[in-house]
């Protein structure tokens, strides 16, 4: 068996792929440009772009599994396309990371945020492909972007202060990805993937602070601040997207990131990460 897995060189497709390769498994990453993939000796690597629908049959040739990730606006788009090519080449199931909040949120008061993830997940699902679906919640490595604060002032600054966020540690979402890949009775399921806890920024930031022995303090910016930061991050129209979710979200007070769910229990077997337990993960990182 042949497992693809996109988003080789980021943050949970680079964990899905190492995860796989360690315990032995036949994986094959897809990257636009292989040449700069710094990866374990033994992967096989093949350049290709889910944005040019042309690149992908050489790439899914021989494949019977994939890890389908892609980011931002194009999400629709680029897994639409991977989908189509793998219809006719024979891959049998594909597990699709998507996002938290597509069932949680009605279509109709959906943001774009949540309709790029929507349109995803509907061109799996109506494939005929058999499929795997994970939500994950926000992920705790968003915390990295303190580092330097951490590091400099004390100060982490954050335009979301008090609203309650259950977010997940990528290595359980990596696991959980690993384990709907290789062993039976996953396909057809949805997994919504949340942390054991729900916290608020300040309160991560307290947390940190306390595991990292140094004194952090909170500072609040405006949208209008992190929109610029994303914007230079992932350009404009995901920087646009991901701004309009969090203002709905702070403008309703209800909002469906503070949920917890079993998912990575009922999967894993054990208790997801806490966001201590992903902090004392993390010291060097901010070290």
């Amino acid at each position: 068996m042949t497992i693809l897995v996109t988003g080789a060189t980021g943050n949970i497709g680079g964990k899905v792929l190492a995860r796989l390769h360690a315990a032995g498994h036949s994986v094959r990453a897809l990257t636009r440009d292989p040449a700069r993939a710094q990866l374990p000796s033994g992967i096989e690597v093949v350049g290709a772009d889910l944005g040019l629908p042309d690149t992908l049959p050489d790439a899914l040739d021989g494949v019977d599994k994939v890890f389908l990730m892609a980011l931002g606006h194009n999400k629709r788009t680029h897994d639409a396309n991977l989908v189509a090519v793998a219809r006719k080449t024979g891959v049998e199931h594909i597990v699709q990371l998507s996002t938290l909040g597509v069932a949680e949120v009605e279509e109709e008061n959906d943001t774009p945020l949540g309709l790029w993830h929507r349109q995803a997940e509907k061109a799996l699902t109506e494939s005929g492909l058999a499929w795997t679906i994970l939500r994950p919640n926000g992920f705790m490595t968003v915390a990295l972007g303190w580092a330097d604060a951490a590091r400099g002032d004390g100060v982490v600054r954050s335009p979301v202060a008090d609203l309650p966020e259950a977010l997940v540690d990528p290595e359980d979402i990596a696991e959980v990805a690993v384990r709907a890949l290789t062993e039976p009775g996953h396909e057809g399921r949805t997994y919504a993937l949340t942390g054991p806890e729900a916290l608020t920024a300040r309160e991560q930031v307290a947390v940190l602070g306390s595991v990292l022995g140094r004194k952090l303090r909170f500072e609040q910016i405006s949208i209008e601040e992190h929109r610029a930061v994303m914007a230079g991050l992932y350009g404009e129209a995901t920087a646009d997207g991901v701004v309009a979710a969090l203002r709905k979200a702070l403008e309703s007070g209800d909002d469906f990131r503070g949920r917890l769910f079993p998912d990575v229990q009922s999967v894993l077997g054990r208790r997801a990460r806490s966001f201590r337990d992903w902090a004392e993960a993390h010291t060097a990182d901010f070290a």
